[in-house]
């Protein structure tokens, strides 16, 4: 008896579709892994190396070009801004280690309960670390030295503090006292803002990172996170200019080698 019926290439051609699309069988996407946990760390501000840095451990060896490609597929692609760069303008007094200049400069926001927030914040600007994030309604010179007087005592004095000219660094009760203590000031000039750039650029973190994706109900409630915060981007959060660790984690990694050279030397 004949057998009857057509070839699987004979019944494509009749129905006029390729015989390859019958015949493929779907493989697993092998990114599927990273690609969720991509969706689970990413935060506001977020840019793929951020992201390569947080999970070059976990899926090691991980390419940077990877998570470029993976990034543009889930389109979370975010178009940099064109930034105009100053040339010829080194910034005065950059520090060779940790504690030698610290940063300062005031951030602004709102409460749910329509109170405004005024932000304090202490960088030091070699290892990067948030050393203060201090809120209040308003701010003025008294409330900085508190700041500081409890900063000195924690960590010592720095050689240098960094700062524009508001008033309230420019007062003369703080000025003075910082002189006693030892510690120089350092104000940028009027309508320079990148002279004060370790600080600028980290408020710009701050504002993308944290305060555009928080609601504060009231000035307790934003202290709280602030300080949860503040502790997550020092002990956590990866740093591009420090090769991608935390800054407590460069911090450790300096005073450990500088351990070593004094034990050498």
């Amino acid at each position: 008896m004949k057998r009857e019926g057509l070839s699987l290439r004979h019944a494509c051609r009749a129905m006029g579709i390729s015989g390859s699309s019958v015949r493929y069988i779907a493989m697993p996407d092998r990114d599927g892994a990273l690609k969720a946990r991509i969706h689970q760390i990413l935060r506001p501000g977020m840019g793929y190396r951020g992201a390569w840095a947080h999970l070059r451990q976990e899926f090691a060896p991980l390419n940077p070009k990877r998570v470029h490609r993976l990034w543009k597929e889930l389109r979370l692609n975010v178009k940099p801004k064109t930034r105009k760069r100053r040339k010829g303008m080194p910034m005065p007094d950059s520090p060779n280690a940790p504690g030698e200049v610290w940063s300062l400069d005031f951030v602004h926001d709102t409460c749910l309960n329509g109170s405004r927030l005024k932000i304090l914040a202490v960088i030091d600007e070699y290892t990067r670390e948030c050393l203060a994030l201090e809120a209040a309604t308003s701010i003025k010179a008294p409330k900085v030295r508190q700041v500081l007087a409890s900063l000195f005592k924690d960590r010592g004095e720095p050689k240098y503090l960094r700062s524009d000219n508001g008033p309230e660094f420019v007062a003369d009760s703080l000025t003075v006292w910082l002189a006693i203590s030892g510690t120089q000031s350092r104000f940028i000039k009027p309508g320079s803002p990148w002279q004060n750039g370790t600080i600028e650029s980290f408020n710009g973190r701050l504002r993308a990172e944290f305060l555009n994706a928080e609601l504060f109900y009231n000035l307790a409630d934003a202290q709280l996170k602030l300080t949860l915060w503040r502790n997550f981007y020092n002990q956590e959060r990866p740093h591009s200019s420090l090769g991608y660790v935390a800054p407590a984690t460069y911090a450790k990694n300096f005073e450990q080698t500088r351990m070593k050279e004094k034990l050498y030397s």
